[in-house]
């Protein structure tokens, strides 16, 4: 009796002490990513921030083909043709955006192939890109007719500037990596971009998660118009004054040594 092909799990969470490791996996569709998989991204962001001692959280695409060719447009005949599901569909893609983008740890996309349209969206939610020097790069809404959200669309203009933005937007052409790194697109650049990836996860799970989450909290807040300091920016200072990781890293600084956050 034949016996059925298990079903592959299209999204994988795994731990590597303190880096885990969100992988899109469909490989054999370039990475797409559909709206179960949008909708069931909060959930599994949730679990990683949940585990013991994550300091660090990678996203990434299964193989080095692509690290997401973006949303799988086959099934928008059936899941975002009325306005009902095209709001409810673009509702989990928020979602799962907002999700990656508060993640209180730092986030890493680390590009391999094609990052292209929802694909490029969540590698824009992360704190950093370092991209394949074959990586190329496109947000195509001018292919298909669609408005991207106001969110996806600041983080966009956030990166590369208005003018870049509408460029990419208006024309929905790809760019290679060099080109991305040009215009803040993408951070690093590397042949090897999983070595580097790994490398600088390292560095970083070794820093302090306190001064990492007020970072990240800060630059948000000067993003959305803050222009000064004010009580929720001196209650960073206060807490930060308060936690173990000041401390320490005062007292490893007088002994000469390398600081041990916990």
């Amino acid at each position: 009796m034949e016996q059925p092909t298990p079903a592959i799990d299209t999204l994988l969470l795994h731990r590597d002490g303190p880096v885990a490791t969100l992988t899109i996996n469909r490989p054999d569709r370039l990475n797409a990513v559909t709206f179960a998989m949008f909708s069931r991204l909060p959930a599994l962001l949730a679990e990683a921030e949940a585990a013991a001692d994550v300091r660090v959280l990678v996203l990434r695409g299964a193989g080095r083909r692509s690290f997401s060719a973006g949303a799988d447009i086959s099934e928008f005949e059936t899941v975002r043709t009325t306005p009902e599901q095209a709001a409810v569909y673009d509702g989990a893609v928020l979602a799962a955006e907002e999700a990656l983008a508060a993640f209180p740890a730092p986030t890493i996309a680390a590009i391999h192939g094609h990052c292209y349209g929802g694909g490029c969206a969540l590698a824009l939610a992360c704190d950093l890109r370092f991209a394949s020097s074959g990586a190329r790069f496109a947000i195509t809404p001018a292919k298909l007719g669609i408005v991207y959200p106001l969110r996806a669309t600041k983080r966009l203009v956030d990166a590369v500037g208005p003018s870049r933005a509408k460029y990419i937007l208006m024309s929905g052409i790809d760019i290679d990596a060099a080109r991305a790194a040009a215009i803040g697109l993408v951070d690093e650049v590397d042949d090897d971009v999983d070595a580097v990836v790994a490398d600088f996860a390292a560095i970083l799970a070794t820093r302090s998660g306190v001064t990492q989450r007020a970072a990240k909290q800060t630059v948000a807040r000067i993003l959305d118009g803050a222009t000064a300091d004010d009580d929720e920016q001196a209650a960073l200072r206060d807490a930060s004054l308060a936690s173990p990781d000041y401390a320490e890293g005062v007292r490893a600084f007088l002994e000469r040594r390398p600081p041990k956050f916990g």
